[in-house]
């Protein structure tokens, strides 16, 4: 399967309609029963129009991820991070953003990483240019776009300050555009709701319940230490992989590569603000590790890299279809 995804011709990438139908076919046969929690407004929103499950809100999520990995794989690409250039970024990212049943839903995570990987692109794209404000300026604003889908995507505006300090010299004024930019989605939206006369209400109760300190929803130990446990595994492949990643790299591939290793780690401090924190937080991490991952099966002999995406494909689909599946074992 994977070589299908083995060009570098980036309108093969909608080969990845076939793939998300395939990673995500449970949505369609098995039913399940979720709410979001602690989204932002942005996230209501997109609720009050599509809302949150059901066939519109599953086929809003399957296309939102598909526009995510063609342009992760676009942003791979142009930035010449892998060792060679493929599919297998947007491939990963969707294979791990549909790892747990969990994941599978219209999310506010799922909409808040679109921006993630924006804020991203809009960081690598400052190096070695002189005149780069608006890029700057896009890092925070971008941030504070994904904070009012998802709260405690707020970490990407430190993000933004760890990637413009390996990228270029420190400067005090750029990092006042990166704050400037993160404040200026909250004054459209303080200025929205101040027009419609809700300002005190809706916007100062929420700001009141969209933070909170290590603030988890129970849930079964099992669902816990499975979860738990398969990102551990995958976060330790890709920190042992660190030193291959940057083996026969440019200092510019190589600095852009550490910022994703940055990126994973500053969404530990998710669990620090965010209200409501349940399973599916996981995902804060998907656009890291899928990429990374990717990097791995890239550098991997083609047979070794097909039998271990099938197994992670088995485990994927059976962890969707487990409760059909237990009672017949």
């Amino acid at each position: 399967m994977l070589t299908l995804f083995r060009t570098n011709q980036l309108l093969a990438s909608m080969l990845l309609v076939f793939y998300i139908a395939l990673v995500r076919v449970s949505v369609w046969l098995v039913p399940s029963q979720w709410e979001p929690s602690g989204y932002g407004p942005f996230a209501e929103w997109v609720y009050n129009q599509v809302g949150y499950a059901g066939q519109t809100a599953d086929i809003v999520a399957m296309a939102l991820l598909l526009g995510q990995a063609f342009f992760l794989n676009y942003f791979i690409s142009e930035h010449r991070l892998a060792s060679e250039v493929s599919l297998f970024p947007g491939v990963f990212y969707v294979l791990a953003s549909s790892l747990l049943p969990e994941f599978l839903h219209l999310s506010p995570l799922l909409m808040a990483n679109t921006f993630f990987l924006i804020v991203l692109a809009e960081i690598f794209a400052t190096y070695k240019k002189v005149d780069c404000a608006d890029r700057i300026f896009n890092i925070g604003f971008w941030a504070g776009v994904g904070s009012l889908f998802y709260p405690s995507y707020l970490f990407l505006f430190i993000v933004g300050f760890v990637g413009l300090n390996i990228l270029r010299a420190f400067k005090f004024r750029e990092r006042l555009m990166v704050l400037t930019g993160m404040l200026a989605p909250y004054i459209l939206v303080s200025t929205y709701y101040f027009w419609t006369g809700d300002f005190f209400t809706a916007w100062m109760e929420r700001l009141l319940s969209s933070f909170a300190f290590l603030d988890f929803i129970p849930t079964p130990n099992w669902l816990v230490y499975r979860s738990l446990a398969i990102f551990a595994v995958l976060i330790l492949v890709v920190l042992f992989s660190y030193r291959s990643f940057l083996l026969k790299q440019t200092m510019q591939v190589q600095r852009k590569i550490n910022i994703l290793y940055w990126s994973l780690l500053a969404t530990a401090l998710t669990l620090l603000i965010q209200p409501e924190i349940e399973i599916g937080h996981l995902m804060v991490t998907v656009v890291p590790i899928g990429t990374m991952l990717s990097f791995n099966f890239i550098r991997m002999p083609g047979r070794m890299a097909e039998v271990i995406h099938l197994l992670i494909l088995v485990i994927v689909l059976f962890l969707q279809f487990r409760d059909w599946l237990l009672p017949a074992i």
